[in-house]
């Protein structure tokens, strides 16, 4: 039952945001130090991004659930 706890689906969608601001870090990184070509920066940067931006909005519609 752990497994499926409000408290643990936080934590899931919490490690895997944090994952996904730590990708898109390291993306920006490699295309200052020019070991990416702007092509694959921008699309893996968006995929990343997107992930970032899903998983704030899925995080935070939880926290205001569990608040109510």
């Amino acid at each position: 039952l752990e497994k499926w706890s409000p408290q643990s689906a936080l934590g899931q969608l919490q490690a895997k945001l944090d994952a996904s601001e730590a990708e898109s870090e390291a993306l920006i990184e490699q295309f200052l130090a020019q070991d990416l070509p702007l092509d694959s920066f921008l699309e893996s940067f968006c995929q990343s991004r997107t992930c970032s931006h899903i998983c704030r909005m899925q995080l935070e519609k939880l926290q205001e659930l569990l608040q109510k």
